[in-house]
């Protein structure tokens, strides 16, 4: 069954919420780490819940999953405005995505080695988010320049929501990301408790594209 845009987004909002839940239930049950709420507390971070044995073999094929969606939302999201008018800037969230999408796969593959691959692991993580950002963004941007060419693929209302909603995920991520590069000796836990709910804010961005898309438009 071909897998429709609207749809598509549902699926890559959902995925990756409900494997990071899973295996931090996982990593409870299994002593790996004490039960807390991270998003509150910070006592975690997402990539220790999926790091180690045995839950990394339920996390990591999960996220390579997810990574593939995330492949897909960006490919059929360039097919369909490029349906309704070309333009070069178009290739623009293209490859912010792909490029988000690679170095996606990279922190996946390099979480849970050894401490000589900890410079992949960080690098892999913060240049997918840069990367995320801008893509989202460029594609938030294109959906408002081309809204009112086919009013019968984008609910309008949604799509400045987006767009202003990628606006703030650009500048919150501005703003926390020298808190997540310092060392913050008084504080620790901050680092977790801003990429656990930052992390759900990038996420909440592909709800908001499955109401971007009428029926008629996925």
């Amino acid at each position: 069954m071909r897998l429709d845009l609207r749809h598509l987004t549902l699926a890559i909002f959902f995925l990756p919420i409900i494997t990071v839940i899973i295996s931090f239930i996982l990593s409870v049950n299994f002593d790996i780490i004490s039960f807390c709420i991270p998003n509150i507390d910070g006592c975690t971070s997402i990539s220790r819940i999926g790091r180690y044995p045995p839950v990394k073999f339920f996390f990591k094929p999960m996220m390579y999953l997810s990574g593939l969606l995330f492949f897909l939302y960006w490919r059929k999201n360039f097919l369909l405005l490029k349906n309704i008018k070309y333009s070069k800037k178009l290739m623009i969230f293209y490859y912010f995505g792909i490029v988000s999408t690679i170095f996606l796969f990279l922190y996946i593959f390099y979480l849970g080695e050894s401490s000589h691959y900890r410079f992949f692991r960080k690098t892999g993580i913060y240049i997918y988010i840069l990367f995320t950002l801008l893509a989202q963004l460029s594609l938030s941007i294109q959906y408002f320049k081309l809204k009112n060419f086919n009013k019968e693929i984008f609910n309008n209302n949604f799509v400045k929501l987006k767009m202003y909603f990628s606006f703030f995920l650009l500048a919150v991520g501005i703003i926390c990301f020298p808190i997540l590069i310092i060392k913050i000796e008084n504080f620790p836990e901050i680092k977790n408790i801003i990429s656990w709910n930052y992390f759900f804010l990038i996420q909440l961005y592909y709800l908001l594209s499955f109401f971007c898309l009428k029926k008629s438009g996925s």
